[in-house]
């Protein structure tokens, strides 16, 4: 995950979306969700917001302060815990009878995606649940079924 700063042509390539580490000097590129925090993220942009605010890009723009929410995410993993039960009858040793019965997300979990890691106001701020479908990853779904053999 890397925050990216949308509006600006900070390097004077023409794209107006750059990485935070790329636009802020001393700042490790990626590492946010693997060894740097929000801490490290408020610092970025508060040495941004002192060296560069005021300042013109290589279009012309003047750049603005960059904020972050007051609360905000790096991404959730997906969490999921499926479960299934069977029991199966024999009967006289040729057809046999499986009773099932299955549980996707038995906790429930809320799998948020559709993270925006442009900052500003709407930085880490979750849009959408992970597939919304039956079985894994949506919400708690039960199911039973039953499958003869012979």
């Amino acid at each position: 995950m890397e925050p990216t700063i949308a509006g600006y042509d900070l390097n004077g390539a023409g794209s107006t979306t750059l990485p935070l580490a790329l636009a802020v000097p001393g700042s490790q590129y990626n590492c946010f969700n693997q060894g740097c925090g929000q801490a490290t993220l408020a610092a970025a942009v508060a040495t941004f917001n002192s060296t560069l605010v005021g300042t013109k890009d290589a279009r012309g723009t003047v750049i603005k302060p960059l904020s972050l929410p007051s609360s905000y995410a790096f991404g959730d993993p997906t969490l999921n815990t499926d479960v299934r039960l069977t029991k199966e009858f024999v009967l006289k040793e040729r057809y046999r009878l499986a009773i099932f019965g299955e549980v996707f997300n038995a906790f429930n979990i809320a799998n948020l995606t559709g993270y925006s890691y442009n900052i500003g106001p709407s930085f880490g701020q979750p849009t959408a649940r992970f597939n919304q479908v039956f079985g894994s990853g949506g919400p708690r779904a039960f199911q039973i079924g039953a499958r003869v053999s012979f």
